[in-house]
């Protein structure tokens, strides 16, 4: 007799850390390969994870174990409304905003020196030993989360691409000390300063963009009202929006807005749902009409039946709706995830392999490198040591090829886009759409054959003597 199949249950899990579009890959093929996982889906944008799995082969917990092995954070969202946390995206902002000051304080003035050196306008006492005391904080404090993300992809082969700008600061870093233990080498530990914090630069932009479009998200939930006032023990009492249970009897006096989805009992009033159906003009209620949360009475006192709170409101799911938009894939990032999978590895290769051509053949390499003397005077090949010749370039290819605005830009894209065509009433049911869009060349709108501006005005004004 052939088994039953398995049913599957679902979870999300709300993912800190991520920093890259290498970041959510290597986690999302870490859970598809976890015993008893059958679909996992992971967002860069929205902190989340989507999986489903087999409740008899695995649980949340080894779930979040295997995501925290990684070297990232997993907490299960108890709601299914929005993994949207305001107080967590303040508080990443918050920290990006730390790493990147910290960064830029110790990193401007040797850049300033590295400058006055670079044009003899003034050789800076003891600069070496200077460029390497401000680079310990901006490299090994403000960057120390590239480095851990970076270390921990190593340890299980996934690299990421934080590798790069890992190994490229370091290696670049690390000329300092050995130049000053009496190695005849260039010191570039400048240069790995810059490097880090221009990355770091880059983490507080992506933190910033993704604070303002999940602003969106927010600004629909505020939409509802705060709370409500019920029928209880035989008199009204106001009650906050979260003690509402269904089945209470809800009074909204005029220009109250409506505290949840329910149903007229008595009164009649008229309701600007503008909200849910962009008309500005309102619509006159009766008993037996549905009213949705967070529209407003405009005329009439009412008693209204509530029929679904919280997560099951009509408010609450076109929250859902922008935050699946968001996370949801359009067919160009699954080409760029795919692309920067390849990417970090190939990099890496093609580093290695310049460090090896720069030490066996320098005499080849620096024919081949003369042409930029003339437009690049300050680039340290011409009289530099094989060694410093071989790092210099090796941790150039590792910080120019780094890939991270192409891991970035398409789910930023759609994350923002989703969240600004949400502020002004239009929602995105998936990322797909928004490529599609680009293709269209014609709109039909179905709106009874008028389009309007939302906001009624007066056209003509007609004495009784003209009617």
């Amino acid at each position: 007799m052939d088994e039953a199949p398995k049913t599957l249950e679902e979870t999300r899990l709300n993912i800190t850390g991520m920093t890259c579009a290498g970041c959510s890959s290597k986690i999302e093929k870490a859970l598809q390969t976890q015993h008893g996982v059958g679909e996992a889906i992971v967002s860069l944008m929205t902190n989340e994870a989507r999986i489903q799995y087999h409740p008899d082969d695995t649980n949340v917990d080894v779930l979040i174990k295997t995501i925290a092995d990684l070297g990232f954070g997993a907490t299960p969202l108890e709601s299914t409304t929005t993994s949207f946390d305001a107080e967590a995206t303040e508080a990443e902002y918050a920290l990006a905003r730390k790493r990147l000051s910290i960064a830029w304080v110790f990193t401007l003035p040797i850049m300033v020196f590295m400058l006055l050196h670079m044009t003899g306008i003034y050789m800076v006492p003891y600069f070496h030993f200077l460029e390497v005391l401000a680079a310990i904080p901006v490299i090994f404090i403000a960057g120390a989360s590239t480095l851990k993300k970076a270390g921990l992809s190593l340890l299980h082969k996934m690299p990421v691409m934080d590798l790069l700008i890992a190994l490229g600061s370091i290696a670049a870093f690390s000329t300092g000390p050995l130049k000053l233990l009496g190695m005849p080498l260039q010191s570039f530990t400048a240069v790995a300063a810059m490097i880090m914090a221009f990355h770091l630069t880059g983490r507080y932009l992506e933190a910033k963009a993704r604070g303002r479009a999940s602003d969106a998200i927010q600004k629909l939930l505020e939409l509802g009202a705060k709370t409500a006032r019920v029928e209880r023990g035989g008199e009204a009492i106001e009650v906050p929006i979260a003690e509402v249970v269904k089945g209470d009897i809800m009074l909204v006096r005029p220009g109250e807005k409506i505290p949840t989805d329910g149903l007229v009992l008595s009164g009649q009033s008229a309701i600007d749902e503008s909200i849910a159906t962009g008309e500005a003009i309102p619509i006159d209620k009766a008993p037996g009409d549905k009213v949705l949360g967070g529209t407003i009475n405009t005329t009439g006192a009412l008693k209204v039946r509530a029929t679904h709170i919280g997560e099951d409101t009509f408010l609450a799911q076109v929250a859902r709706l922008v935050q699946q938009a968001q996370a949801s894939r359009p067919p160009i990032q699954d080409f760029a995830d795919q692309l920067t999978g390849i990417f970090v590895p190939i990099v890496l290769v093609i580093s290695a392999l310049t460090f090896i051509a720069w030490l066996a053949m320098p005499e080849v390499m620096h024919s081949l490198s003369d042409w930029a003397i003339p437009y690049l005077p300050w680039t340290p090949l011409e009289d530099a040591t094989r060694l410093s010749a071989a790092l210099y370039a090796a941790i150039a290819v590792l910080v120019i090829s780094c890939p991270c605005a192409m891991g970035l830009a398409t789910p930023t894209a759609v994350m923002v886009g989703t969240g600004l065509a949400a502020r002004k009433g239009i929602l995105i049911r998936e990322g797909a759409a928004i490529q599609t869009l680009k293709e269209v060349t014609i709109i039909l709108f179905d709106k009874t054959g008028t389009l309007t501006h939302g906001k009624p005005k007066v056209t003509d004004l007609k004495t009784v003597n003209d009617i």
